[in-house]
């Protein structure tokens, strides 16, 4: 391969003989990170398929869970894999590898590049394709899969400086337009005993939990009106979209089974994947550009097939990029573009990733439709060159006189493009935009090795029924129960100090079953920020309100992650004794009949009297410091059933906070 980086001093990079186990090289759109990733992989004699596009097997309806390059014969590794490259939702895991999204496929080959034992492999922007938040989330769980497993020595290529602080390597390159900087760091993979998490801090302004008729949470109250879809003005659309559903099946084994464990639901092999598609009719009003924008796997590129999205074009490997762009003035062409004229004299196959996806844009500029669709749009472009990107189009197309719609995982698009209408996959929500100003174009990024700090902050729903309406058009989605939402929902909602959503926590009254104490209805983490423990503690820190507020709360969860937080936690969780368990779940009549028998019993059994050494200790409202008092039963079994109502076997983890009841409040305790 061409050399077209700057020079490296190897001398500044860990011998061949030295420990490393992460190595990335970085730096902007162009400046040889590819070539770089060749030299570098060379010198250590390491070995991967950087521009591998396609699975290593055939697909067919085989899931990817069930993929042998993946999990090696460990069904057990499943898991673990899927974690260290954020494939967080269990639906997807069970999907065939043909309806993944672009993100979702890149995510996977890198999971199937992790194999212990191995002395090396390399991969070229495998973070490109995700937005920012998916990116930071796979290099946490990237960083402590290396930490915990001997994957031989990974070579990484990134134009995103952002991942670093979350991937901590053991060095990076930095390719500048002049010279390569080598930056090591000292508390890389190599050097760590243990996985490094970003800090974590979620800020609550609720007081307390008020039960009875009118309860609820108290304090300040949350709303949605002040996070527009963008930074610009504009007026939301409603009715802009509907929700369909689509539905695939794939083989059923032992991988699925294994995957399959954490639905309430027996799962015969069809998956149902719902999202949202824009109603043409919605767009009544005159425009030139669009833009699709959400995470990976929202249905990004099925709302753009709906407006005649064509199929990638074939370039010809003897020709140049030049020779092969059907357009009358090439140079004014390239420089909408952005894409120079030397790197358009090559042909397709020497260009870089980032100067591929200029290419391809050019070549779909050259159509001489009425609308022209642009797929993952600057998604493998750094951000400075994507704002270059996007403030010479406009013009562009604005003389033309053509419309252009564009989709892609980065929100920023929309401000920087001026678009005249943006439409969320993940919500389904559209707004016409009415402000046209250029957006500030990205900060410049230093390398930085500094541990991520993330700032979240915990309001409470003002309704039971907006605790409903937000749960069911941004959360629900992410949800992998069927049960039904209670009538009597209280919500809480987390989002970072900047807006963006991230977590939904719900609770709800347990009428006629347990007095005093409420339920764990719902905790939803949208799968960008999974992996930092964020589930758990907005659990933990709701516990903490409601046993300070002298009441109890049950939960269950068949998540092993969550279970085992739960189980160090033994100041305020408390497992029931069908904890662990099997247990029959259904809605069906008799099992109703029989959960209310229990809820009487336990009624009596409420005000056992603490074991003996416990005791209680007061402390601040969202940190409530109490013991737990005796083993007891649960009152609220699994309530999901199979659609077609045959009992589901499931082994959850149950577990109950609240503080002990008065001594000799009870009669029946003596």
């Amino acid at each position: 391969m061409e050399q077209r980086h700057p020079p490296i001093d190897f001398t500044q990079l860990p011998g061949p003989y030295e420990a490393w186990k992460l190595g990335v090289i970085c730096g902007d759109t162009g400046s040889g990170k590819t070539s770089a990733l060749h030299t570098v992989s060379t010198f250590y004699e390491l070995h991967g398929l950087p521009w591998q596009t396609e699975p290593p097997i055939a697909a067919g309806n085989t899931a990817i869970c069930s993929y042998p390059e993946l999990h090696g014969g460990d069904v057990k590794s499943i898991s673990l894999k899927f974690q260290a490259v954020a494939m967080h939702s269990l639906p997807t895991r069970v999907k065939p590898f043909h309806v993944l999204s672009q993100g979702e496929r890149e995510r996977f080959l890198l999971a199937t590049s992790l194999k212990e034992g191995q002395l090396g492999s390399i991969g070229d922007d495998r973070f490109a394709m995700v937005d920012a938040e998916t990116a930071h989330s796979l290099c946490t769980g990237l960083h402590r899969y290396l930490c915990q497993h001997d994957c031989g020595r990974i070579l990484l290529a990134t134009c995103k400086k952002s991942v670093l602080p979350f991937l901590q390597p053991d060095f990076v390159i930095e390719l500048l337009p002049d010279k390569a900087v080598v930056h090591r760091n000292g508390h890389g993979i190599s050097a760590l005993t243990s996985p490094m998490r970003p800090m974590v801090s979620i800020n609550t302004a609720v007081e307390r939990f008020a039960g009875g008729p009118g309860g609820g949470w108290r304090g300040p109250e949350e709303s949605l009106d002040d996070m527009p879809l963008q930074s610009r003005t504009g007026q939301r659309i409603p009715g802009a979209s509907v929700r369909e559903e689509f539905q695939v099946s794939v083989g059923l084994d032992e991988c699925t089974a294994a995957v399959s464990k954490a639905f309430d639901h027996p799962f015969d092999g069809s998956i149902k994947q719902k999202c949202f598609r824009l109603k043409p009719e919605a767009l009544s009003f005159s425009w030139s550009i669009g833009a699709i924008i959400g995470p990976s796997g929202s249905g990004k590129s099925t709302n753009l097939k709906n407006f005649g999205q064509g199929l990638p074009f074939q370039w010809d490997p003897a020709k140049s990029v030049w020779d092969q762009l059907p357009y009358g003035d090439k140079k004014k062409l390239l420089e909408a573009v952005t894409l120079g004229e030397a790197a358009a004299r090559r042909s397709y196959d020497q260009l870089s990733a980032g100067e591929r996806s200029l290419a391809q844009l050019a070549r779909s500029l050259c159509s001489n439709g009425s609308v022209i669709t642009v797929d993952e749009f600057t998604s493998l472009l750094d951000r400075h060159r994507a704002y270059q990107v996007c403030t010479k189009i406009h013009p562009f197309i604005m003389e033309r006189g053509i419309q252009l719609v564009v989709a892609g995982c980065h929100k920023d698009i929309a401000d920087w493009l001026r678009v005249n209408w943006v439409f969320e996959a993940d919500s389904g929500e559209l707004l016409q935009v009415q402000d046209f100003t250029v957006g500030s174009p990205p900060p410049r990024i230093a390398v930085s090795f500094e541990v991520p700090k993330i700032d979240l902050v915990m309001r409470r729903l003002e309704t039971s029924t907006r605790s409903r309406n937000i749960f069911a058009s941004h959360f629900e989605a992410h949800h992998y129960m069927d049960g039904l939402l209670p009538t009597g929902l209280y919500g809480q909602l987390i989002r970072t100090t900047s807006g963006e959503l991230v977590a939904f926590h719900a609770v709800s009254a347990q009428p006629g079953q347990i007095h005093n104490a409420m339920r764990e209805s719902r905790l939803v983490v949208l799968p960008p920020w999974q992996g930092y423990g964020i589930g758990p503690r907005a659990s933990t820190l709701a516990a903490e309100l409601i046993v300070a507020s002298g009441m109890r709360l049950f939960c269950k969860t068949s998540q092993e992650a969550l279970g085992s937080h739960r189980s160090k936690a033994p100041y305020l969780w408390r497992p029931t004794t069908t904890n662990g368990k099997p247990m029959t779940a259904s809605l069906s009549e008799g099992f109703t009949r029989k959960r209310k028998r229990e809820a009487k019993r336990l009624e009596g059994l409420r005000c056992l009297r603490p074991r003996e050494g416990w005791s209680e200790a007061g402390g601040q409202t969202s940190e409530a410091h109490l013991r737990p008092s005796t083993e007891s039963s649960l009152g609220q079994r699994c309530r999901a059933s199979s659609s077609s109502g045959a009992p589901r076997v499931l082994q959850p983890r149950v577990y109950w906070a609240g503080p002990p009841p008065a001594e000799g409040s009870c009669r029946g305790c003596e």
